[in-house]
């Protein structure tokens, strides 16, 4: 197993805060379908009160559950033209003697219909050009903010745009939900979580947080600087200090900036790096973001073990996604690659997550529908049968795992199940949307609450010796987080995870601030960076 040194899991889809549970959440995501192709026939025809009301009409479309697409003729040729006849000699879009702020707004909204509807790409670029001149500042603030936006959909009224524009806003909040959203059940802010953040902030330079390269000394990394954004932002935003704010909106900048042409973040361990970039960047405002996002969501896909790559199903790594180097897949990979598809939108009933969910499911030992038997190598290279288990957790891959085998009377191995994985595996179940009930679901709960412990990842060989046991314990306590919270499981084993987490994290915090794994350092948990990040990510949960 290749070291884990950028890991995001942590923020993304989870229901906001006061939201329904998941059943709930699906009867008004129908109700919302309804209510939004009601009002786009009660309001198609109407005039446009202005550019802005034409702007928001495209966006709404185009992000509507029907996604409607310049194709769709008649729906976007009239706001175009309303758009088109509103645009002034400096580039900015409104009445001559309109505002600045409403000149501003206008042009905003026109940046965004522009960019989501995919036309016209030269007048996209001069008018961001006009914008950045008349408001250097806020030239990258982008008006579509889903959680703010979402706040009017329950108002009563008529039929309206905005009303429209509020309604979509809501169905994306449920689709997707907000990175920035906390667990319902997440305990509150706490000083020592600030005293890390404060350590966090102090290794960054301008936004940017840096790693030893040899021959090259500290240069910028976009894989740690994402993961270090992503855990400042686990302070409630209306509490972040000035300079936190402005950390972030830095690292925003030097994210976007490194999204290679491919859509990836990086060239070493792209899926790792792209999917924390992805959870860095999901709730940020700029204007570019969605754009960024969309690259990403094709670079993930691209490097999908599928028929596109020569894979059959028949191949123990159908459906599965690697480090993006290298054709093996992996469940630590898949399970984040999972997740930052569905940060950009992705759909929980998607091709590509119905077959991801083919290898997700080799990798647990449970018998039956779609478990996986072949061979591998051992260290002497002699070919061993692996099968599977019987105790519902999880391995690395298909046959494969860090925590060690247990040998069977009849020759063969099983890989055995341990902590960190058997969450991933959780987690990625409640992603693609299987219903609790679901017998491969619930036995990866019985293994974790068979197997409950936050001394040590559990499931490691007796034989591995005793500092096996701490192998990615950061790395765990994230996983383990991040999945509890999305599967809405308060307690297991019956104790209440959260606290027990949150008294294990204060008593193993160092004086500085920070968290390092000292027991062992393996997949980069000798840097106190990353354990920190995970802590606080973890911590949110």
């Amino acid at each position: 197993m290749r070291p884990l040194p950028f890991l995001f899991l942590a923020l993304s889809l989870s229901v906001p805060a006061g939201a329904a549970p998941p059943q709930d959440a699906a009867r008004r995501k129908s109700a919302l379908k309804h209510e939004i192709d009601s009002l786009i026939r009660r309001l198609d025809g109407k005039e446009f009160g202005s550019v802005a009301e034409a702007a928001q009409w495209i966006v709404a479309l185009v992000r509507s559950p029907r996604r409607y697409s310049l194709e769709d003729g008649p729906l976007m040729r009239r706001p175009l033209r309303r758009i088109l006849d509103g645009r002034r000699s400096d580039g900015l879009f409104g009445a001559s003697s309109a505002a600045m702020t409403v000149l501003l707004e206008n042009t905003r909204w026109v940046v965004q219909a522009l960019q989501d509807l995919g036309a016209y790409p030269e007048l996209l670029k001069e008018t961001r050009e006009a914008l950045a001149k008349a408001a250097p500042e806020g030239r990258f603030l982008s008006p579509w903010r889903p959680a703010d936006l979402a706040k009017a959909a329950s108002i009563e009224g008529g039929p309206s745009i905005p009303l429209l524009v509020a309604k979509v806003a809501a169905y994306e909040v449920l689709n997707r939900g907000s990175r920035s959203a906390k667990s319902k059940n997440a305990l509150p802010f706490e000083p020592f979580q600030q005293k890390a953040l404060n350590w966090l902030l102090s290794r960054s330079k301008d936004g940017v947080w840096y790693m030893p390269v040899p021959g090259r000394g500290e240069v910028p990394d976009p894989g740690t600087t994402a993961l270090a954004l992503a855990a400042i932002a686990t302070k409630p935003a209306a509490k972040r200090a000035s300079g936190e704010v402005e950390i972030l909106r830095k690292g925003w900048n030097f994210l976007l900036k490194n999204q290679r042409p491919d859509g990836s973040f990086s060239e070493s361990l792209p899926n790792y790096v792209t999917c924390a970039a992805v959870l860095a960047l999901a709730d940020c405002p700029f204007e570019s973001v969605p754009p960024a996002l969309a690259k990403a969501r094709r670079f993930l896909l691209s490097i999908q073990n599928l028929e596109h790559r020569g894979y059959r199903v028949s191949d123990r790594d159908y459906g599965s996604i690697g480090y993006g180097g290298d054709r093996r897949g992996d469940l630590s990979n898949t399970q984040m690659a999972l997740e930052a598809l569905r940060l950009t939108g992705l759909p929980k009933d998607d091709d590509a997550i119905a077959k991801a969910l083919i290898f997700i499911r080799r990798c647990q030992n449970l018998p039956g529908e779609g478990a996986w038997k072949g061979t591998r190598r051992a260290d002497d290279g002699k070919k061993v049968v692996v099968r599977p288990g019987e105790d519902g957790g999880a391995a690395y891959y298909p046959g494969n795992s860090p925590a060690g085998y247990d040998e069977v009377s009849d020759g063969t191995q099983i890989a055995r199940s341990y902590g960190s994985m058997t969450y991933a595996l959780l987690k990625c179940y409640v992603l693609s949307g299987l219903p609790k009930d679901d017998p491969r679901l619930q036995a990866a709960l019985a293994w974790a609450s068979k197997n409950w412990t936050l001394e040590t990842n559990p499931g490691a060989s007796p034989a591995l010796g005793e500092k096996a046991r701490y192998q990615g314990l950061y790395y765990y306590y994230l996983t383990l987080a991040r999945a509890l919270s999305l599967a809405e499981v308060d307690r297991i084993a019956g104790r209440d995870w959260r606290k027990e987490l949150r008294t294990v994290l204060k008593a193993r915090q160092k004086d500085e601030g920070f968290w390092v794994n000292d027991k062992n350092g393996r997949w980069w948990e000798a840097s106190p960076v990353l354990c920190t990040a995970y802590a606080l990510l973890a911590l949110a949960q």
